[in-house]
């Protein structure tokens, strides 16, 4: 299992991305590779989505064996919200709803 810290990098592994960066312009490309170019962009951006999403999950269990949220544990969950509200078109709502989900603003688990 992965302890706290190597969650921690990982995180900031997606912090460190260019992911708000601005693009450089795109080179005119064909129809099929214009097609194939920005399916290979949405995948990139939902394989990073659903790695915040499985860094909650796992934030979750660890808790739960602790028989509860940390401080630190707990400002890493609100983060991961945050980045999918910015980054990722999450409305306020679904970030609350999934983080009452995982149980975060419960005081135990």
């Amino acid at each position: 299992m992965l302890s706290l810290t190597s969650l921690l990098a990982c995180l900031a592994g997606l912090w460190q991305r260019p992911c708000c960066a601005p693009r450089p312009a795109p080179q005119p490309l064909q129809h099929q590779e214009h097609r194939h170019a920005l399916a290979a962009f949405e995948q990139g951006d939902w394989l990073e989505e659903l790695e915040l999403l499985q860094l909650g999950q796992v934030l979750q269990r660890s808790a739960r064996q602790r028989g509860g949220y940390d401080g630190e544990t707990f400002d890493v969950m609100i983060t991961i919200a945050d980045v999918l509200e910015a980054d990722h078109g999450w409305t306020l709502e679904q970030s609350e709803a999934w983080l009452a989900r995982l149980g975060v603003w419960e005081a135990e688990l």
